[in-house]
């Protein structure tokens, strides 16, 4: 399972033709800003571009697809006639040579055309296709297969049909000969002169990024926000492979232990198999069949089993991994043939050396189990105390206090625009002058709506502190460039709902701040301390894309709106009456009443619109997710450890009391107690699973201790969780012992002392 989760992430986007030469075009307005889509899209006039395309992407939630009286809201994108030519999506159904040409195809994924048709044949239906920028029908006439491995994810394409689309995305495929570097000195300024821009971009800087970088890149946030990108975590799939490592190791130690156990007890066939003619051959032979026997049955139960967990692994994992099942038989007999092939080496080598003469009486023992157990225990032990670890500095951040009030606030989207008239009525006077009355009054009906209900506390409308964005801006001192901050738009209202709490200077007023483009704003302290602002009153801020002069009216204390893995960061509040992004909060939690209330709202104002919220709360639990998921692949991976540990455990368990019946025999002839048994056939298996402790606590320590840097707030590495990893695992140790000693501890000598 991990295998396959770890080589799709690893293996992200190679499907494509030529993916080393897939570059996306991106750029920065100045030094200091985030990388973000250029202004220009068209870079077919370079000669070292091969092929050229460009994408239009939608914000989150903003297309919606009508069919059969539904409504959805899937990932669109807009494309154009060389989509094709770059990327090697397989078109199930189409054709990709003229399918882009016909504008009023569309062409739907294969898990989306399922979700909207069932079984049903999808070609040739006609959907209504709505967006904030257009809107029409389309007919149905492709399917697109996006594998698990893609990094782009998508559920509509559309042909660009000639509207004048924002917001694309150039990619070019370079010719073979071609330098990345080269090409990139030769776009460098290619969007400093861009004719709308404010002010003029003469910092810019344009470059490519190769489309396989982009997965696993940290420096594209402004880029992967766009829902069209999938984003991996590299350090998250290095742990997994550690634990790939870590879970093959035990289990080729447990395999080699057991065949030294089995071995040993069966010595006394293998010399006189020897003494009767048999070559080493034979023997290998013979055990070569066995191991066959044993990788063929194992893979068939393998394989079975790995197709009935799969859907609830790409569940948890939020995955879509839909390996054929060669793929899985192959790398279950490669995994197989490894544990069994390198788990033999030793006991192979012990037998070649053995002496009839003293085997024949069992006098010769293969050594080596006691070595093999200890570092079992000692990997089990590390992973033990991981988990503990990563639980902890889960259960940290999921009840730290993060500076806002975030209990009995819902998030929900109450007003969708008219989508943009079409191209051929833009000038209809009476069309433009309709939409914008719309505009103006329905946001005020659903207010007046809200504030009649007795559930509701405080209606605000704005964006999310979780959902930022980033906008560039400079102090009116600097002479640098802007440099992009993150910005978080809210209504007047909305510093009561989060409660945010006031340093110096004053809030939002609604008497006067209320303007649709005023120029007040508010900042935090660590953007106070970042411009080295004393006196707020003689600051103001210029912004790249809204003018000059914005006046700073207050500070609030630093509160955390990303995840805790960082300090709070520079943070500019504006203000704005106007959003169809509402925050409602609510007297007692989730009244149920109220929400009932507020989708009877909702359906009045957007007919046939699927109404979806969310809470704060829950919001601020899905931005750990990846933890949650990591720290249960932990936990369940470091109970298969040591179940795998016990097994080979309990075996050398077994085998040794059943060695030692005759001596125990004597024992309790001659007045010893159960209770002295016990403790003389358990002692080594203590001693063994004590010093695999003293090896693994300080590995483990220095592991979690570098894993924790990567979070600024960390949990202690308190010294009861490496005792109590060790106290677990002795009395796992112990029960799994114990069984077997017991039986021989109380077996009557009469049966123990025995000779046939």
């Amino acid at each position: 399972m991990l295998f396959s989760y770890v080589y799709n992430e690893l293996t992200m986007d190679d499907f494509h033709e030529n993916v080393e030469d897939i570059y996306m075009i991106t750029m920065k307005n100045s030094p200091k800003s985030e990388w973000t889509p250029p202004f220009k899209n068209n870079y077919d006039e370079y000669p070292e571009v091969k092929n050229g395309t460009s994408l239009v992407y939608f914000e989150k939630d903003k297309v919606r697809l009508k069919y059969n009286k539904e409504t959805y809201t899937p990932t669109g994108v807009v494309v154009d006639s060389s989509f094709f030519k770059v990327f090697n999506f397989e078109l199930t159904i189409g054709d990709e040579n003229t399918i882009l040409n016909d504008y009023e195809a569309i062409i739907l994924s294969e898990d989306f055309s399922e979700k909207l048709f069932g079984d049903v044949n999808p070609i040739g239906k006609e959907v209504d296709f709505e967006s904030p920028i257009y809107q029409g029908l389309h007919i149905v006439k492709g399917i697109i297969k996006t594998p698990s491995n893609s990094s782009l994810k998508f559920d509509v394409l559309i042909p660009n049909a000639g509207v004048p689309y924002g917001g694309w995305m150039p990619f070019v495929k370079l010719k073979e000969s071609v330098h990345q570097n080269d090409f990139d000195e030769k776009i460098k300024r290619s969007n400093n002169n861009y004719p709308f821009a404010y002010p003029k971009l003469t910092e810019s800087t344009t470059k490519t990024v190769k489309l396989k970088d982009l997965y696993f890149s940290n420096n594209f946030s402004r880029i992967k926000a766009f829902p069209i990108f999938s984003s991996g975590n590299r350090s998250n799939v290095d742990v997994l492979i550690i634990f790939i490592l870590v879970i093959l190791l035990v289990s080729i130690l447990n395999f080699s232990n057991l065949q030294i156990v089995n071995v040993n007890s069966v010595i006394k066939n293998i010399v006189i198999s020897k003494i009767n003619g048999a070559f080493k051959k034979n023997i290998y032979y013979q055990k070569l069949v066995e191991n066959i026997i044993i990788i063929i049955l194992s893979v068939v139960i393998l394989t079975i089993t790995y197709n009935l967990i799969l859907p609830y692994f790409n569940s948890f994992m939020n995955a879509n991994l839909k390996p054929p099942v060669l793929t899985v038989l192959l790398i279950n007999v490669s995994f197989l043939t490894l544990i069994t092939g390198i788990g033999f080496i030793y006991p192979i080598i012990s037998i070649n050396r053995f002496s009839a003469v003293l085997n024949i009486n069992k006098q010769q023992q293969l050594k080596g189990k006691q070595i093999i157990v200890v570092l079992q225990y000692a990997l089990a032990v590390m992973l033990l105390i991981s988990s503990i670890i990563v639980s902890k500095q889960l259960q940290l951040m999921l009840s730290k206090d993060l500076g806002f009030n975030t209990e009995n606030i819902m998030k929900v989207k109450l007003y969708y625009p008219t989508t943009q008239v079409p191209m051929v009525e833009i000038g209809s006077e009476e069309k433009r002058s309709a939409h914008k009355k719309e505009i103006l009054n329905k946001p005020e009906y659903i207010k007046n709506q809200l504030a009649s209900f007795s559930g509701i506390k405080t209606v605000g409308q704005g964006r999310s502190p979780l959902d930022i964005y980033q906008i560039e801006w400079k102090t009116k001192q600097e002479t640098l460039g802007f440099e992009s901050f993150n910005t978080l738009v809210i209504s007047t209202e909305c510093q009561d709902i989060f409660g945010f709490e006031l340093l110096e200077g004053r809030f939002f007023d609604k008497e006067i701040d209320n303007e649709r483009w005023n120029r007040k704003i508010i900042i935090n302290e660590a953007a106070k301390k970042y411009w080295d602002i004393e006196d707020i009153s003689t600051a103001t801020l210029d912004n790249i894309y809204w003018g000059k002069d914005y006046e700073i009216i207050g500070v609030v204390k630093d509160f955390n709106y990303q995840h805790l893995a960082s300090k709070p960061k520079p943070l500019i509040i504006s203000c704005t009456p106007y959003s169809s992004g509402y925050f409602i909060q609510f007297h007692n939690s989730k009244n149920q009443e109220t929400i009932a209330q507020i989708n009877e709202v909702f359906n009045e104002v957007n007919p046939n619109q699927p109404f979806n919220y969310t809470f704060l709360s829950d919001e601020i639990a899905a931005l750990y997710q990846k933890e949650k998921r990591l720290s249960t692949i932990y936990i369940v991976f470091t109970v298969i450890a040591l179940l795998i540990s016990v097994i080979g455990l309990f075996t050398i368990a077994l085998y040794d009391t059943q060695r030692r019946v005759k001596e125990v025999g004597v024992r309790k002839v001659n007045g010893a107690t159960i209770k002295e048994i016990m403790f003389m056939l358990n002692k080594d298996f203590i001693k063994w699973v004590g010093i695999a402790f003293v090896i693994a606590c300080p590995i483990a320590y220095y592991a979690m201790h570098k894993w924790l840097e990567n979070f600024a707030y960390k949990t202690a590495l308190s010294w009861w969780v490496f005792a109590l990893a060790g106290l677990f695992t002795l009395i796992i140790a112990l029960l799994t012992v114990s069984w077997q000693t017991y039986k021989a501890a109380t077996q009557n000598p009469v049966e123990s002392l025995r000779d046939e």
